[in-house]
């Protein structure tokens, strides 16, 4: 057999039809299946959703900066005098409103075979708020996972069950605020000329933060999420239900606190009754920060300003304060509720730094 043959009956060994195969030119476009190319993308992919996040932050604050350089005349004028006591009541509200979410958190562990001591749980969870300032939501992860003693918590457990702590929380956030919603904006005439804004926004909370932990799409989830596959599939029906109870009070509670911002700034509503109020500000404080979570900026600076000025702008148009701006007391309470709350933050973490021997 000549050569030419031999190469023949070794094409037909290796496919059969290598001889008929045409030849297709590969196309490369400066970046190559390598592992050294991939990560390199991989970094630069992470790198430019960084700057565009801060980008964003820095925009917002730009914004931010400007409404107030453009209503400060108008503030100067408004009559307001703060009440120290019950600004300082809405701080504490505001770090007191979390306690079920920890509780919640460390019931979920439990259920995933961990034994997180009680002290640890909740210097763990309220350090890592801190965590939701970083760019990115992982931050918050890390470091609720890493304060935990691993000799009786597994950090992939933990981390697993700071996702579901926190998608549950956001759920039930956003069904509140779309129950609110329907419950409290049908009685007031101003609705229909807000209709669409306030549909769209009601079936964003719902899609938005529901779907995420129905059953199916929260398997999903965790056949996606190979390295916490074994923890997310050990949790059950009876998890989230505890869940769902545990976190309507942390929703009532925040709402509590932005009621106590609003009327220790002077900006209570007199002619109307504390229960309008209140759910009001529970409407306004859940809708905006899952508007925030959902936006992935850090901490929902911004998105979740933004929201709550529109809300508290609809509403204060809708129950004027006579002689002031409604635009300019949502921003007087948005600009401080904020302040408020970043200050509860640092104080608790600060208390909490302390870890016992």
């Amino acid at each position: 057999m000549g050569r030419h043959s031999r190469g023949v009956a070794a094409d037909c060994s290796r496919g059969g039809d290598a001889i008929n195969r045409p030849h297709i030119p590969t196309l490369h476009f400066g970046l190559n299946s390598s592992p050294r190319s991939l990560k390199w993308f991989s970094v630069l992919k992470k790198r430019l959703f960084t700057a565009i996040k801060i980008l964003i932050v820095l925009v917002v604050c730009g914004w931010v900066g400007w409404e107030l350089s453009k209503s400060w005349g108008k503030i100067q004028q408004v009559q307001w005098t703060p009440d120290y006591l019950l600004l300082t009541l809405s701080g504490i509200c505001y770090i007191v409103a979390y306690i079920p979410a920890a509780i919640y958190w460390r019931y979920a562990m439990k259920t995933l075979g961990q034994k997180p001591g009680l002290y640890e749980t909740f210097r763990a969870y309220y350090i890592g708020h801190l965590g939701k300032y970083v760019p990115g939501k992982a931050m918050v992860m890390v470091i609720r996972s890493g304060l935990l003693n691993h000799e009786r918590t597994k950090i992939s457990a933990a981390a697993a069950s700071v996702f579901v702590e926190t998608m549950t929380m956001m759920a039930v956030g956003g069904f509140v605020a779309a129950s609110v919603l329907a419950l409290w904006f049908r009685h007031h005439e101003h609705v229909v000329a807000h209709a669409s804004w306030l549909t769209f926004i009601t079936l964003g909370f719902l899609c938005c933060t529901v779907l995420p932990i129905l059953p199916p799409v929260f398997h999903f989830a965790a056949k996606k999420l190979k390295k916490f596959r074994i923890e997310l599939e050990g949790l059950s029906f009876k998890t989230l239900a505890v869940g769902w109870m545990l976190n309507v009070p942390v929703w009532l509670m925040l709402g509590i606190s932005l009621w106590l911002t609003m009327t220790g700034l002077g900006f209570g509503m007199n002619n109307e009754s504390i229960i309008t109020e209140l759910s009001f500000c529970t409407l306004a404080i859940s809708g905006s920060i899952v508007v925030g979570f959902a936006s992935m900026l850090p901490g929902g600076f911004g998105s979740r300003e933004l929201a709550l000025m529109y809300l508290l702008t609809l509403f204060f148009t809708t129950h004027p304060i006579e002689g002031t701006d409604p635009k300019v007391i949502a921003l007087i309470i948005v600009t401080v509720h904020r302040i408020l709350s970043i200050l509860s933050e640092l104080t608790v973490s600060a208390l909490l730094s302390w870890k016992p021997t």
